[in-house]
């Protein structure tokens, strides 16, 4: 368990607006944690095994700041921290089993329905597109067993 998640804690506004600087080793001692905008980082080895970073879409220090404070404001072990919202649901999807169920809305962005229906065709979970803003066509599909999402 984290020191932070240990310690007694503040009040949330403060946890949120509060970084903790030592989740990124900083040679400068910056004040905030900077933004790292490189997409490479250099290497001591060339067996890949140089440095905690490599390249910015694996991992980089600004995005382990960001996972650790999410962490901590969260009271989690772990946060993952992605680019994008297609990234995301592609995270979340893989928790979805064969035989399962998902509710999405009828009114999705184009990308997230051809996500969906690939899942559907090729994962064995069966997806659900009801109008989201009508409870009552959700409770119809709801299944307290089969429906993970």
């Amino acid at each position: 368990m984290s020191e932070s998640r240990s310690s007694p804690g503040y009040h949330l506004a403060t946890e949120l607006v509060h970084i903790d600087s030592d989740a990124v080793k900083d040679n400068y001692n910056a004040a905030s944690v900077p933004i790292y905008q490189t997409a490479t980082f250099k290497q001591s080895q060339a067996d890949g095994s140089g440095g905690e970073y490599d390249y910015s879409r694996s991992g980089n220090p600004t995005r382990t700041a960001v996972e650790s404070h999410m962490a901590k404001i969260m009271k989690a072990d772990r946060a993952f921290v992605v680019t994008t919202g297609m990234t995301a649901l592609d995270v979340i999807l893989r928790l979805v089993k064969t035989g399962q169920e998902i509710i999405a809305g009828d009114d999705l962005y184009g990308g997230t329905n051809r996500l969906l229906t690939y899942v559907s065709q090729y994962s064995g979970v069966k997806v659900h597109n009801v109008d989201t803003t009508d409870v009552d066509r959700v409770l119809e599909r709801l299944d307290a067993v089969k429906t993970r999402l």
